[in-house]
């Protein structure tokens, strides 16, 4: 499984070398107003995974960085088979440009998702994605890397922000082909 992200942003700060005699200017907190949501759908991608980390919930216990995305179905209809992957791409909206934490959720079908290797079942999926920039194109989704994560029915995928829920959309998996 994959859960793929894109948009990195890394603060920098400078620092004074007299800085015990230059006033301090206050750092200014990411505002956060919502999302436009661009596409929705299944998509290709050049995707690198890597360990889920603290905070990343996942059945396969990865997590997937996508880039060079490109969506090739605007529906809610998921072919399920390995390989495929499908999500929300998105602007996050709101002030400074700074890079801020969603949280993504997905539930899965009332079944869950059993991972054969390690015996552990999972209904829900949930994974905070850290230096989401504000402003900049955003791809959250999932990727289907084996075919015992096809799980026929609807999946929900949810964004957060803090405690506020920014999208929701259902996506319909197929049974595996």
């Amino acid at each position: 499984m994959r859960l793929p992200f894109v948009a990195f942003c890394w603060l920098a700060a400078a620092v004074s070398g007299a800085a015990a005699q230059t006033p301090t200017v206050a750092e200014q907190t990411a505002i956060v107003t919502g999302i436009t949501i661009t596409k929705v759908g299944t998509y290709t991608a050049q995707t690198t995974s890597a360990p889920a980390r603290p905070g990343q919930d996942t059945p396969t216990g990865t997590v997937g960085t996508d880039v060079n995305w490109h969506f090739v179905l605007d529906s809610p209809h998921v072919a399920g088979k390995a390989g495929t992957q499908f999500g929300i791409e998105f602007r996050l909206e709101g002030t400074p440009a700074d890079g801020v934490t969603l949280h993504a959720a997905f539930t899965f079908p009332p079944q869950g998702i059993r991972n054969p290797n390690t015996g552990d079942m999972m209904h829900t999926a949930k994974v905070a994605f850290p230096n989401m920039k504000i402003g900049a194109l955003c791809l959250i989704g999932y990727g289907f890397d084996n075919g015992w994560e096809i799980v026929p029915g609807v999946w929900t995928e949810q964004i957060w922000y803090q405690d506020r829920m920014l999208a929701e959309r259902s996506f319909t998996v197929s049974k595996a082909q």
